[in-house]
């Protein structure tokens, strides 16, 4: 079964490239552009693995991750903040919230993927 992985970001044109990026490489992917309908796919799909950006219109990427991350159902899921925020005290504050991983807007690919492996192996685990 393909792994699923969740976009939640509201550049449209980001999502789409990751998208057909991850799904080249066997991911099913399902994308959300809010804090909002993220949370609804978030409970609806249960995907391995959540791509989620920080700027988002309504709930933020940091009340998102923390919403998720403190709901028992949910909490076990990864979540990598891929912003193109890159203060330290951005970072802190994805971690303060249980982020998994930051990676910082422009980002390579190659690492990106390894990263997004390494977490859903781990899960798995």
């Amino acid at each position: 079964m393909n792994k699923q992985i969740l976009i939640i970001d509201d550049n449209r044109q980001a999502v789409d490239m990751l998208q057909l990026i991850l799904e080249e490489k066997g991911y099913s992917v399902s994308s959300a552009y809010e804090g909002e309908s993220g949370l609804a796919k978030i409970k609806e799909k249960k995907p391995d693995l959540i791509v989620l950006d920080v700027g988002l219109p309504g709930i933020d990427g940091y009340q998102v991750c923390e919403t998720v991350k403190s709901d028992p159902v949910t909490g076990n899921i990864p979540i990598v903040m891929l912003t193109g925020r890159d203060m330290g005290s951005d970072f802190d504050k994805a971690m303060e919230k249980k982020a998994d991983w930051y990676i910082v807007k422009p980002y390579n690919i190659e690492h990106l993927l390894k990263v997004f492996d390494k977490l859903i192996e781990k899960d798995q685990d």
